[in-house]
């Protein structure tokens, strides 16, 4: 019996009174950390992901005020009439107001800057040199303004269209 009580004695653990890790020869070793908790990382992690949400969404929405306080007074309007008619020019006549179109232009706002001066117009009518816009044929023609920005230009393509309608000269037209 005492081989047997022998080999009990070197199998048993030696207990310090905590969880120690054990060396390479199976002998108990004293450690001076303290041991981490698997949840005690689980919290930790919640945690986390908890502070980093709510300061993303407290971050949001500070952008969104601030976006919504420089751009409430922004605008992109065509000055003037929408739709135009005018009549013709008659052979040997001079291009004047009564037949012909002096653009007025747009107002355009964004983020609380005037870019107006920023527009640019495509159009099938004709220009002469002071500026006014004519046409040689009856018809309906168009006058597209678009700018390059942020905000109307590059996100979405906003653009405005003013409908100039040019007519034969009868003696019954009044058109002012």
């Amino acid at each position: 019996m005492a081989k047997d009580a022998k080999k009990v004695q070197t199998k048993a653990k030696i207990n310090w009174g905590w969880d120690a890790p054990e060396d390479r020869d199976g002998k108990a070793s004293r450690s001076t950390k303290p041991k981490k908790s698997k949840n005690r990382l689980k919290n930790l992690g919640i945690k986390s992901v908890l502070i980093v949400l709510l300061v993303t969404l407290i971050g949001a929405a500070i952008g969104v005020g601030v976006g919504f306080i420089l751009s409430r007074d922004d605008c992109f309007e065509m000055i003037g009439k929408d739709e135009i008619t005018l009549t013709l020019k008659e052979d040997g006549e001079e291009i004047s107001s009564k037949n012909s179109y002096y653009d007025e232009g747009v107002k355009i706002i964004s983020f609380g800057r005037d870019i107006s001066n920023k527009a640019y117009i495509k159009t099938d009518l004709k220009q002469n040199k002071d500026g006014s816009y004519y046409a040689d044929e009856a018809g309906t023609y168009y006058i597209i303004y678009q700018v390059n920005d942020i905000k109307y230009g590059k996100l979405f393509t906003i653009q405005r269209i003013r409908l100039i309608t040019f007519i034969e000269s009868t003696p019954d037209n009044n058109i002012d």
